[in-house]
């Protein structure tokens, strides 16, 4: 019975201090679920978009040449360990009346990979049926519409009925296709049409799906090595195919070419018989025209000789104009270069990458702001349930002196203790779990096709969540329990001494402390008699304070990339990739005569990795100007803040590549070039640099350090500002001149590094608001912990004759006080936080910048301010009804 009454009196004391209660559930709460929810996310996307992927049959390997593909290639890539190999066309089509750039697939209804997704209308079923990528809709194309493809060297047919608009898991970005080497140089939209209609013998992709990855996280660590591994076998198989390769056509063109210049050759035989035939005839003709001048026969055939020499003549022209094209082509075929192969993997697919950054972004960002929120919650939580004990002291040494045992009084402490816990942590694991990762994708859904995402609950953090706040809880009330159960009760039923008044430095300064009213000088002195109630008031103020911070912070600083790169660093408009041997004085005059071109700049761009052991292998490009002293005009070199030259001898390299490589001025630096050959560099400087990674040479170092003579495959392009329709309209007659390969403007890296940035904007705003509502909690936990502790002193002054309004004054001056210190504090403490952020979500190709704008700082002062307006308004109306006789009578 004794023990059935103890626990009736446990729960009440649930609703008796609902408030307390209530405010611990909900710190407990937001806590896990900002920690369980936002660490959950970037497996749960992740995890979606490997399902999606794999319910498609995306391919997990792409092998394409630029000799083609044919049936040895397939017989070869079959023998691939774990390989289920299919092959396919594709190429790029420019339609020059609508300036736009298709790239053409072919469909086969056998094939298992790579499966479309019918968005309208259905999938071809005869020859001349195409489906067109969903994104065509907004070009104006519909359903029973007659599509025109004229590439007679390609297809079979030109004329092709639109039955369908679908979506591929080759892209997954609604807006990206990728770059294309004709027409403005970026794809529009995909279409699929049935293979019997293209003409050419060779394929144009091997598409791998590999067994060993099946039912993998695309975007996991397992996949990624193992995939590695399946590289690593194809390319062993595949390593001297490139030369037999390169044999084949040079056969097969050989054949083709062997007949064609035997009948010229025989032809121009017949011709030789024939000039001579017609000498022969035209002699005797000349013998008999000088014995029987005038003769009218004679004439006649003398101008039927002439006519027949005439056209013999033009044939033999002709013959050997025919004989040079085809020694021309024999030279072609004997200079041909070995073809090229490629292995794209999946993460190659426009907007994979990026999709797959966004989840890393998120994990780098969980790793560091929800374990900061995380502690102050525990923090607050814990001070909670101390406070909560030391003002049970009277009950505990009653229950003692009543003789319960110390179980029996810790019962009470520990059901509370567990019931917040339980319920904070339960609530936060579900609604953080089902809540913020379908709302990160909501948010960024419009650029991926993708249909949703699929919760489960994560192990490791709901545990690290539940530890946590259960020693926070559980375990503040036992330590606290273990202090005070030692007392006797005698010494339990006296309420602690207060703590006794001292001088405050303030005091010291006479000319302010003598102007100062008696309430504010009462209020400056209790602040700094309960220093550990002001130091926890700071802490968690300023800890809310700076989250905000942070969280407005991120927002700055990632959407500052675009800012910090172009502009401040890369001041070009284009890069224009030439092909092969192109037409340098055609390409500059090209450029002259575009009146929005102001200057260009022939560069050599290549692709080069660095390797190292223990660090992954990085790819990076290697600029290397023609005119060392103009190059400054184009790309800004920056060191701690100080532009300089790109110097004569040396490399200049970008800071995180320095970073991964632990590289300082004066390094060597071992380079590989595209065919896998080394050589060494100096390092010389150390530049600024926010997107991508690069190498700066000099023209001469770089023939100095290779040997080779500098040969220009690019061009910079600086110009006025152009528009959407001006920039295709360059890139188009660029390409045209059929020495172009890619022209790519910084006006659509901008863009497309906006639209990447713009998926983190609500993941911080949901930092923002969470850690707003954590701000409101601690405050009014915190003013409400006050208040109780107070009640004697509050009913004092209150049977003194302060008014309500004087009374809530005398507490609102130092939770003023407390609030403004948390607010100072935590804007230091936000600048850190950002800054260790952005340091473990910078990537191997970004490095944000700290940006903290003034917005930053306003809002989350501006907020704390409200909140703690709101919690002494809410706490006015609790102190007008303080029973001053209850609070006043004997604890004796």
């Amino acid at each position: 019975m004794k023990n059935k009454t103890y626990l009736k009196a446990s729960l009440r004391e649930i609703f008796y201090s609902k408030g307390r209660f209530i405010a611990i559930v909900l710190i407990i709460l937001l806590g896990t679920l900002l920690y369980v929810g936002i660490k959950a996310t970037g497996p749960i996307l992740n995890h979606s978009a490997s399902r999606y992927v794999d319910e498609q049959e995306l391919s997990n390997l792409q092998i394409i040449s630029t000799g083609g593909l044919t049936a040895e290639d397939e017989a070869m890539a079959e023998k691939i360990p774990h390989a289920q190999v299919e092959s396919g066309y594709q190429f790029f089509y420019a339609d020059d009346e609508k300036n736009q750039v298709i790239k053409l697939y072919s469909y086969a209804e056998k094939n298992q990979q790579n499966q479309l997704i019918v968005k309208k209308g259905r999938l071809p079923k005869k020859e001349n049926e195409i489906v067109l990528d969903e994104k065509a809709l907004n070009e104006g194309y519909r359903l029973n519409q007659t599509f025109k493809i004229k590439q007679p060297d390609q297809l079979e047919r030109q004329n092709f009925k639109i039955v369908g608009f679908v979506q591929s898991p080759l892209y997954i970005n609604t807006e990206e296709r990728g770059l294309s080497t004709i027409g403005n140089g970026s794809v529009d939209f995909f279409a699929y049409l049935p293979e019997n209609n293209f003409s050419n013998k060779v394929k144009s992709v091997i598409y791998v799906r590999f067994a060993n990855v099946k039912n993998k996280e695309t975007y996991g660590k397992t996949y990624k090595a193992i995939m590695d591994k399946n590289i690593e076998k194809t390319e062993t198989l595949f390593a001297d195919r490139p030369k037999e390769r390169l044999a084949e056509i040079k056969t097969d063109a050989e054949k083709e070419l062997s007949p064609k210049k035997a009948e010229v050759t025989d032809h121009l035989t017949k011709l030789t018989a024939a000039q001579k035939e017609l000498d022969q005839a035209s002699t005797q003709l000349e013998q008999q025209a000088s014995m029987a001048a005038g003769n009218p026969q004679l004439m006649q055939a003398q101008a039927e000789l002439q006519a027949q020499q005439k056209e013999l003549t033009k044939n033999r022209e002709q013959l050997l104009a025919a004989q040079e094209k085809l020694n021309a082509s024999e030279k072609e075929i004997s200079e041909l270069k070995t073809p090229s192969y490629s292995y794209n993997q999946r993460a190659d697919n426009s907007g994979f990458q990026e999709y797959g950054d966004l989840s890393e972004r998120i994990a780098a960002i969980a790793n560091v702001f929800p374990v900061f929120f995380f502690f102050i919650a525990a923090l607050i939580t814990f001070t909670t349930m101390t406070r909560m004990v030391e003002e049970n002291r009277r009950e505990i040494g009653t229950l003692k002196a009543l003789g319960y045992s110390r179980f029996e009084i810790s019962i009470k402490y520990i059901i509370y203790a567990l019931s917040a816990a339980a319920i904070g942590i339960v609530l936060g694991s579900l609604i953080g779990t089902h809540t913020l990762p379908r709302l990160i994708f909501e948010l960024s859904s419009d650029r991926y096709n993708l249909p949703g995402v699929e919760a489960f609950y994560l192990v490791r953090p709901i545990i690290q969540a539940a530890l946590a706040f259960l020693f926070a809880s559980l375990g503040a009330a036992l330590l606290v329990l273990l202090r005070e159960l030692h007392e006797k009760p005698a010494v339990l039923l006296q309420p602690k001494a207060p703590k006794p008044g001292k001088r405050i430095f303030l005091e010291r300064i006479t000319p302010i402390w003598s102007r100062m009213s008696f309430n504010s000088k009462v209020s400056y002195r209790n602040l700094f008699r309960y220093k550990s109630r002001m130091i926890m008031a700071v802490i968690g103020i300023a800890g809310c304070a700076a989250l905000m911070v942070a969280g407005v912070g991120l927002k700055d600083s990632i959407g500052s990339v675009g800012d910090k790169q172009f502009g401040p660093i890369i001041d070009y408009e284009a890069t224009v990739t030439l092909k092969d041997q192109p037409d340098k004085k055609k390409i500059e005059a090209l450029f002259s005569q575009n009146k929005k071109i102001t200057s260009h700049l022939a560069v050599l761009n290549q692709t080069v990795e660095l390797k190292q052991k223990g660090q992954a292998n990085q790819k990076l490009m290697m600029m290397v100007p023609e005119n060392r002293q103009k190059f400054g005009n184009y790309l800004h070199l920056k060191q701690a803040g100080n532009f300089f030259e790109l110097p004569a001898n040396g490399a200049v390299i970008t800071q995180k590549m320095a970073e991964l490589f632990d590289l300082t001025e004066g390094d060597s630096l071992t380079v590989y070039d595209e065919d896998q050959q080394t050589f060494k560099v100096k390092i010389a400087k150390i530049t600024e640099n926010y997107l991508g990674n690069f190498l700066y040479l000099s023209k001469d170092y770089y023939q100095k350090t290779r040997g080779t003579a500098f040969v220009m495959n690019s061009y910079l392009l600086k110009s006025q500002k152009m528009t959407s329709n001006e920039e295709k309209g360059l890139s188009q007659k660029l390409l045209s001149s059929n020495q172009v390969m890619n022209t790519s403007f910084m006006s659509t890296q901008i863009k497309t590094q906006e639209h990447s940035m713009e998926n983190l904007d609500g993941i911080v705003w949901i930092f923002v608001v969470l850690s707003g509502l954590l701000a409101f909690v601690v405050l009014y936990n915190l003013t409400n912990i006050n208040v109780s502790e107070r009640l004697r002193e509050l009913s004092t002054i209150k049977v003194l004759g302060f008014y309500d309004r004087e009374v809530t004054a005398y507490i609102f001056r130092e939770n003023f006080v407390f609030t403004l210190l948390g607010i100072l504090f935590g804007y230091g403490l936000g600048i850190v936080l950002t800054k260790f952020i952005l340091d473990q979500a910078s990537m191997e190709t970004i490095t944000f910048p700290l940006v903290i704008r003034p917005g930053a700082y306003l809002l989350s002062g501006g907020l704390t301010i409200l909140f703690s307006g709101v919690v002494m308004f809410a706490t006015h109306f609790r102190l007008r009804h303080i029973n001053m006789i209850d609070a006043l009578k004997s604890n004796e």
